[in-house]
This record gives C-alpha cells, sequence and structure tokens, in this order.
C-alpha cells in the first residue's frame, strides 16, 4: 500500500507539475496569511509556559475535573486548557511537551489528544463567522459548540484508560533554567511546530489541486475538500446551494473533523514522542458528528436563533438530512472505536 501510494504521488506530481506548483503557492499563502499569524504565539505561550512550570500549577486547579470526567492526571491540565483556546495542532504540540518532559505518559497523552485539538476562537469566530456567514455571533455559537461537543467526546474516548492516581508519578525534576534558556528553547520548539503545520498545509494544498477536477463534478464538492483541508473547504461553504441551516450544521461537522491536514499534523507532533493515536481519527469523526448533530438540534429549537438563520425563502428542508447525517457518522465513530485495541 505505501509502494502504490508513493507511486501515484510521484506519478501525479511528474505529469502535472504545473498544477502542483499551483498547490504549493496555496499552500505557503495559506499558512503566511492566516495559519501561522493565528497559530504561531499559541506555539510560544505553550512552549513557553509548559517549561516555566504550568502543568503543576494548572494540574493543582483541574485535577479533580480532570480525574472524575477523563481519568486524566493533573497534569494533562495544560493540554487541555491551551488545545481548547489555542487551536490546532496546539493541544498535540503541548501534549508532547509535556511527555518529552516525563510529567505525563504517553498513554494518558493519547487519551488527552481525543479532546484537546479544537479550533480557536479567533479562527470559528474571523474565518468562519464573518467569513463564511458574515456574522460574528455565528462564530461565537459554533466555538461553543465545538467545544462542548469535545469535551462530550471526551467522556466517550478518554476515559477508557485506567483511574488516574490522585499523585502520578512523573520524572526526576529538571534543573530550575534561566527564562532566557526557556525562552530560547521555547522559539525553537514553536518554529520546528510551525514548520510541521507549513508543511501540511503545502502538501495538502497540493493534493486538493491535483483532487480539484473531480471534486468539481461532485455536488457540495467544497464540503469535501473540507473533509481534506479545513480552511479550504469552510471558504468554499458559503457557495454551496444549500439552506443557512444545512452550511451551519456542515460547517460545524467540518470544524469538529478538523480535516485530515490537521489529523496528519498532530500525527507527525505526537508520534516522536511516541504518543499512540490508535482511534484518533474515530475520535475526530466523533467530535464532527457531535458538533453537527448539536448545532443542528440547537439552531432546529432556538426561536431567537432560527429567527436570525432561517432562509430567506421557504422552509428549513434539509434539517432531517443534516441531523440524520451527523448521527449516523457518529454511529460509524463509535464502532470504529470499539473494534481498535485502543479507546483512544
Amino acid at each position: 500500500m505505501k509502494l502504490l501510494g508513493s507511486l501515484a504521488l510521484f506519478a501525479a506530481f511528474l505529469l502535472r507539475p504545473a498544477v502542483c506548483a499551483a498547490g504549493v503557492r496555496q499552500g505557503l499563502t495559506l499558512a503566511a496569511q492566516q495559519a501561522l499569524p493565528a497559530l504561531f504565539p499559541f506555539f510560544l505561550a505553550s512552549a513557553l509556559l509548559v517549561r516555566s512550570g504550568l502543568a503543576e500549577g494548572a494540574g493543582r486547579l483541574a485535577a479533580r475535573p480532570l480525574a472524575a470526567l477523563y481519568r486524566l492526571p493533573p497534569s494533562a491540565a495544560p493540554a487541555v486548557l491551551l488545545g481548547l483556546v489555542g487551536g490546532y495542532p496546539v493541544g498535540a504540540s503541548t501534549t508532547a511537551a509535556l511527555v518529552r518532559q516525563g510529567v505525563l505518559d504517553p498513554a494518558d497523552a493519547a487519551r488527552a489528544n481525543t479532546l484537546c485539538n479544537c479550533a480557536s476562537p479567533g479562527f470559528c469566530i474571523g474565518l468562519v463567522g464573518l467569513g463564511v456567514f458574515g456574522n460574528a455571533s455565528v462564530g461565537a455559537a459554533l466555538y461553543g459548540v465545538h467545544v462542548l461537543a469535545a469535551l462530550l467526546t471526551g467522556l466517550l474516548t478518554a476515559r477508557g484508560g485506567r483511574p488516574t492516581p490522585s499523585a502520578p508519578p512523573t520524572a526526576a525534576p529538571a534543573p530550575r533554567e534561566s527564562f532566557a534558556a526557556a525562552f530560547c528553547a521555547a522559539v525553537q520548539q514553536a518554529a520546528a511546530t510551525a514548520l510541521t503545520v507549513t508543511a501540511f498545509l503545502t502538501v495538502f494544498s497540493v493534493l486538493l489541486a491535483l483532487l480539484a477536477p473531480a471534486l468539481d463534478r461532485l455536488p457540495c464538492g467544497g464540503a469535501l475538500a473540507g473533509l481534506i483541508e479545513l480552511t479550504t473547504g469552510l471558504d468554499d461553504l458559503a457557495a454551496l446551494p444549500l439552506s443557512p441551516g444545512a452550511r451551519l450544521t456542515l460547517a460545524s461537522l467540518l470544524l469538529g473533523w478538523g480535516g485530515l491536514s490537521v489529523q496528519f499534523q498532530v500525527r507527525a507532533l505526537a508520534e516522536p514522542a511516541r504518543i499512540p493515536m490508535d482511534g484518533f481519527t474515530a475520535a475526530k469523526l466523533l467530535h464532527g458528528a457531535l458538533a453537527a448533530a448539536l448545532t443542528a438540534v440547537l439552531f432546529r429549537l432556538s426561536p431567537d436563533a432560527w429567527a436570525v438563520f432561517a432562509p430567506a425563502q421557504g422552509g428549513w428542508h434539509p434539517a432531517g438530512l443534516s441531523l440524520l447525517l451527523p448521527l449516523c457518522v457518529a454511529l460509524l465513530a463509535i464502532r470504529g472505536g470499539k473494534k481498535s485495541k485502543n479507546t483512544v
């Protein structure tokens, strides 16, 4: 399989060099104009906070809810908190840093990764709310649903591990380092993470450019592009011939899923730290399905929200389909999670 995939990519790159070059330019532009300006400060801040001892302080505050709800140790608190607000893949970057420091077990880091890789509030409000729906409050509502779905996903995936002791074993305390040393190391780590993100954005932009002719012939091809690379799919969402309610549900599904580009970024950060990734894809599928289902129900039942998002003409005819689809996906995700040896 690896050989066939490698040969297929080589043939595509060889036969369509102009398309690949356009994809590279698109990916680098996407990284420079959208991804890195929003993510790099969080890469730096998360690396610096972990090295400064945030795990110990945050762990004391979050020990009880993490243990009771997710069976996670207190040292996982920075990854969960930063992952929920920093944007993907800040959560994965933080878990990897905690594992390298010896304060978080790789198995616990794998379980934390199932709920701590989320879109940032700025991404939801700016790109989705304003860019797709022309309303910042829509993006804020989607972010709230997105986080709630992540926390619910964790209840179904992260609890599969062993009960967490009140004081998990850690490595021997690292010697205290000066702020200058910690800052320099954090900048280097942030730069490495940013390079990883840029590389995957570029690669998947090339793949989308190669697949564009086939996707253009399919109904809702823009949404299918979002399953591969999130930002591109969301940019195309506004042009799809769907009612506002269906577009909202689909946007929520894509945000929870994150796109294959984001998922491979998480893998690239986690695997060097020997963090298992079994079941991660099923967890992201479940995250997207729950987010879509919550969105469909919320904006179907809330009269105030319904007045804002109702289509200009006719009823919300895709409501049943938009609710049924994520629920079916959720069942598939749960089934896939049960089949894997690891619940993460």
